[in-house]
């Protein structure tokens, strides 16, 4: 591994491997690495924080150049924004979207779990489990999108350290909340256990096993 701080130093490094016959993978994240980020490497509620994701993503995209990108899908909608932005201004990267890497009991790996104390963490799957739920409705025929958000409403509620943030039934290229549910439909939800604030996703008709989930 290689440590750069510098954008020429960048240029140098990514210049140096294309010479040499390599193609580039970009890993971009905030906060520290965890496993979700190495298998990266290996294979509504906030108005203003995509906008300003793009901002320095275009930013990172201008100074690598032509690459791949590798995003996991846990922030779906922020993969949703970037795959446009790309789109719209045919930018010469190819934004690859990887699956979400779970711990046992279901929760996607974050750099937020680390400030969950042992009693929160045991609530934190209540999240993935309203996912499931409302996945679980649509499977057996359910095609109401407010009913859907209600079940997954009240399954965060049942659980007394879980702050409901948001939960959502939308389509997954426009982000827009949907009304009648189909198959091509993703659910989104965030919870705030403590202070922390905790996101998740899932396709209506996921194979769990390729997004990760145990059991």
């Amino acid at each position: 591994m290689r440590r750069v701080t510098t954008i020429a130093e960048v240029r140098d490094v990514i210049e140096d491997a294309r010479r040499g016959g390599s193609g580039i993978g970009l890993v971009p994240t905030m906060g520290f690495l965890h496993e979700g980020h190495l298998s990266l490497m290996e294979g509504a509620s906030r108005p203003t924080h995509f906008a300003g994701v793009a901002t320095v993503v275009a930013k990172i995209f201008s100074i690598v150049g032509k690459s791949r990108a590798y995003f996991g899908e846990k922030d779906y909608q922020q993969l949703a924004v970037i795959r446009t932005m790309v789109s719209d201004l045919s930018m010469p990267v190819e934004v690859i979207g990887c699956r979400i890497v779970r711990e046992p009991d279901g929760l996607a790996m974050s750099s937020r779990n680390a400030y969950l104390d042992e009693t929160q963490r045991a609530a934190a799957p209540v999240l993935r489990r309203a996912l499931r739920a409302g996945a679980d409705e649509i499977a057996g025929g359910e095609r109401d999108g407010d009913a859907v958000r209600d079940l997954m409403r009240a399954v965060v509620a049942a659980e007394p350290l879980a702050e409901l943030d948001y939960v959502e039934v939308a389509d997954p290229r426009t982000l827009s909340p949907l009304a009648r549910v189909d198959g091509t439909s993703r659910l989104f939800g965030a919870v705030r256990i403590g202070a922390t604030r905790l996101i998740d996703n899932c396709a209506v008709f996921e194979d769990t096993e390729r997004d990760g989930e145990a059991g």
